[in-house]
């Protein structure tokens, strides 16, 4: 389940726990991050999904990973997650050591990472939205101190909506 606050931190505003069907939304929640529109998005890593509700707490849909005929591995195991500048979501995959762009909608966009090149065993993200620069951080015991700085978006690019 996912519990909303006020800004005090003290008083339970929202308690987000079933879909419109009643089911749990979740599993086990590892990460979460609210995008600019309002959405909360958590990776579960144990329902191998990206799980979105709106603000009022509905279900939007649920991200298992790059579609069939993409070309990449199927399925997705998430940990950590962000949004950036235009409401793209951002993934990272430990299945296939990658992290994926998805749309607000859910939809595959791209692979922004991918484990040749990079830091060994992806774990967790943070977009700066000033300076438009990701953070990659490592999950692995022989890499806690290396966190890998990324830029993807170009400043004159913020100003663009992702419709």
């Amino acid at each position: 389940m996912v519990k909303r606050y006020d800004s005090s931190g003290e008083v339970e505003i929202q308690t987000i726990r079933f879909d419109n069907k009643g089911e749990n939304l979740y599993g086990d929640p590892k990460y979460l991050t609210k995008n600019c529109n309002g959405d909360i998005i958590v990776s579960d890593y144990n329902l191998s999904a990206v799980v979105v509700v709106d603000a009022g707490g509905k279900h939007r849909f649920s991200y298992t990973g790059p579609p069939s005929g993409s070309g990449l591995q199927q399925g997705l195991r998430p940990t950590g997650i962000c949004t950036d500048a235009l409401s793209h979501i951002l993934v990272v995959d430990n299945l296939t050591d990658t992290v994926q762009m998805i749309d607000k909608d859910g939809h595959f966009l791209s692979l922004l990472l991918t484990k040749e090149g990079v830091i060994h065993a992806l774990y967790s993200l943070a977009y700066d939205h000033e300076t438009h620069l990701l953070y990659v951080g490592c999950g692995s015991s022989e890499c806690t101190d290396i966190v890998s700085v990324y830029r993807y978006i170009q400043r004159q690019n913020y100003f663009l909506t992702d419709t």
